[in-house]
């Protein structure tokens, strides 16, 4: 009986080690594409100025910060607040994007969290001396 279900057991794993599986018909080009594309519908709606902070990664590895200054069909314009340096960006050339746009409606949350949990921690105190 085990010699049974050990052969059904290794039929099944050859079985499965010859099935052919379904492989993905994209090549780079589209993928890079897609991105390209993903990337262009992030800055747009980011908008342009100096509350559109970003930190771009290029596929060079080089790294890019500052705010986003200028927004056109294949590239956009990040200026570094430090230098003033403007560097033109082609969506293609983007690996990886950080959006860092903490509006004022953020920092007033964050405020209000931050003292209400003071507030909490010190009414517990006081409540337990």
């Amino acid at each position: 009986m085990a010699k049974i279900l050990l052969s059904v057991a290794l039929m099944l794993l050859l079985t499965s080690l010859v099935t052919p599986v379904p492989a993905s018909a994209q090549s780079q080009e589209d993928t890079r594409a897609r991105q390209a594309q993903k990337v262009k519908a992030r800055i747009s709606k980011l908008g342009t100025g100096k509350r559109a902070y970003v930190e771009v990664k290029l596929r060079d590895n080089n790294k890019l910060k500052g705010y986003v200054s200028e927004i056109a069909d294949d590239h956009f314009v990040v200026i570094d607040p430090k230098t003033n340096v403007r560097s033109t960006v082609p969506y293609a050339q983007v690996q990886q994007i950080k959006v860092n746009n903490h509006s004022l409606g953020y920092g007033l949350a964050f405020g209000a969290a931050v003292i209400g949990g003071v507030i909490i921690a010190v009414s517990l105190l006081l409540r337990g001396s």
